[in-house]
């Protein structure tokens, strides 16, 4: 992106923001040696008013200027890491006013106090709160509240230059979806499928935008282990997606059969599945509330496990109201995405409810990660899900809670189906359909069954 939009944030800012903001960039983090160092992610806001995704450096932003403080190169910088800027330089570049040395930040922060928020280097979040007495923890106390308030009010909205960075990132994750499919067919390991999903993204410049998760046993939500050999009648969930240079991030996930054929019950609950996203989709407009779209697609899981018998004696509008569809639906349809895979995260249910309220702790909502009238420019994830997860269906007292609705002999047939998702990347306009980003990623039964096992075998792909 061009330095000058990152400059009009910063003017934004701090014309926003009563006295001097100061924003603080990650330090590089030693991975075992001194100089070996853990790959370099930079805080999400800091590269957001800056562009700058570098260790070791400082924004302080004060009415209409703005300073980078940086350390400057030293004099063999150049031997090791060929032509270094000067901090001058790189001030210039990136469209700040001055520069300053590292060093001097310490005591103008000690004596001006300036707001500022904490980021994911606790050492770095030390400093500042020893420079400036506010106390700053990374995910629990993470700053002044105006500052915070601001930040998100900027970062939640998406430009049409931040919307065609997502947009070229999700078209080359959901590439990757395809080239994974295409690659899977019996006896091939997860970890070679995760291998070559994640080479595609680093062939067309894109990092992880997080772990991936590449896996048979799909009722594990956030299952990281690749460590076992894809099977003839399993379905294999991959949830995945790149992260652009800027920082931006995509997070796609579809689910296929291994032999590229759909059981009976797979089949249905995919389909289902797939008509609870499609029906949170059309829902997602501005205005309407991210509740009311986590509502529609459980009133679709909950139809379906009626027609399935596993739920009795009930409605699928009562089955929700009871949270009964979270027995095999058990997480939010979706979150904010943008610079992070779950966007603003870092300041807790600020940027995802209304000042004051709070997450409704009740069973099948209390993991609704956003519950606010949507806006234009707002870019969400719509992932709805069905799961047979042993820990739910074994717990006393949910059993006790829907003994009256759910039909426990019929629930556990289900027993080592595994779980199926389907999630998009989708950004909010003001009347029109949502724009899917992640479309690109095939998830009709049809295009799935076609793609599926239809590539070159694994073994001429990485020999």
């Amino acid at each position: 992106m061009h330095p000058s939009l990152h400059a009009a944030r910063r003017l934004s800012l701090g014309r926003a923001v009563s006295g001097p903001v100061l924003l603080l960039g990650n330090d590089a983090r030693a991975r075992n040696l001194p100089g070996a160092d853990l790959p370099f992610r930079q805080d999400s806001t800091f590269l957001y008013f800056t562009g700058l995704s570098a260790p070791g450096a400082a924004a302080w932003i004060e009415g209409g200027r703005s300073t980078l403080y940086l350390t400057p190169p030293a004099v063999d910088d150049g031997l090791w890491h060929g032509h270094v800027e000067s901090i001058e330089d790189t001030a210039a570049r990136l469209g700040f006013d001055e520069a300053r040395p590292y060093d001097e930040l310490g005591p103008r922060a000690t004596a001006q106090r300036p707001a500022t928020v904490a980021v994911p280097d606790s050492a770095v979040t030390a400093r500042a709160a020893a420079w400036t007495g506010a106390p700053l923890v990374y995910g629990e106390s993470p700053g002044d509240e105006p500052l915070i308030a601001e930040i998100i009010r900027q970062r939640r909205t998406k430009s049409d230059d931040e919307l065609a960075v997502m947009r070229a990132t999700a078209k080359i994750s959901a590439e990757a979806h395809r080239f994974a499919m295409a690659a899977t067919r019996p006896g091939v390991h997860e970890r070679a499928l995760t291998a070559v999903f994640e080479a595609y993204l680093a062939s067309r410049g894109l990092g992880l935008a997080y772990d991936t998760i590449l896996t048979q046993r799909g009722e594990v939500l956030h299952n990281h282990a690749h460590d076992a050999v894809c099977q003839a009648g399993k379905l294999l969930l991959l949830d995945g997606g790149g992260e652009s240079v800027d920082g931006y991030a995509s997070d796609i996930t579809r689910t296929w059969p291994v032999s590229g054929t759909f059981t009976g019950r797979q089949r249905a609950a995919y389909e289902a599945v797939l008509a609870a996203q499609a029906a949170a989709i059309d829902l997602a407009r501005a205005g309407v509330r991210y509740r009311h779209v986590h509502d529609a697609a459980s009133r679709v899981i909950a139809q379906f496990l009626i027609d399935e018998r596993i739920l009795r004696g009930v409605d699928a509008d009562t089955a929700v109201a009871r949270g009964a569809h979270a027995l095999f639906f058990p997480h939010g349809v979706g979150h904010l995405i943008g610079l992070d895979v779950h966007d603003l995260r870092n300041f807790g249910d600020r940027p995802a409810y209304a000042p004051g309220a709070s997450r409704d702790p009740a069973f099948g909502t209390r993991y609704l990660r956003l519950d606010l009238p949507l806006e234009a420019g707002w870019v969400v994830t719509i992932e709805p899900g069905f799961y047979v997860v042993p820990a739910i269906l074994g717990d006393a007292s949910l059993r006790a809670g829907f003994a009256d609705i759910l039909d426990l002999d019929v629930a556990e047939g289900w027993a080592g189906f595994g779980g199926i998702r389907i999630e998009d990347d989708v950004v909010i306009r003001d009347a029109a359909p949502p724009e899917v980003l992640s479309a690109h990623a095939p998830k009709s039964v049809d295009e799935v069954s076609a793609l599926v096992g239809s590539g070159a075998p694994l073994e001429a792909l990485i020999t």
